[in-house]
């Protein structure tokens, strides 16, 4: 993992934007002080999605995600041509 800050100006008004690169699970500490998430997996991998699927599970579990906005990235390798995605747009609508 890695952890990033930058400040930014929004409207006339500075913010300190801190990214963190987390690697694993939510933990308790995490979940109390996120503003928002940012869930990347690989469109290629099913495994990374159930993975990020699990991480949200456990993120509800220490707090209310309504309070919590949330986007969902999928990537896929460097080729230029189109990967098939392994992963069904159900299961991602639900996340």
């Amino acid at each position: 993992g890695g952890r990033f800050k930058k400040e930014i100006v929004v409207d006339g008004q500075s913010y300190l934007l801190l990214i963190r690169d987390e690697g694993g699970p939510p933990e308790l500490q995490f979940a109390a002080w996120v503003d928002a998430v940012v869930f990347v997996f690989s469109l290629e991998d099913e495994i990374s999605f159930q993975t990020v699927y699990n991480y949200y599970l456990r993120l509800c579990s220490y707090r209310n995600t309504a309070e919590v906005p949330m986007v969902l990235v999928g990537t896929q390798g460097e080729s230029r041509a189109p990967a098939p995605s392994h992963i069904p747009l159900a299961l991602a609508g639900a996340l």
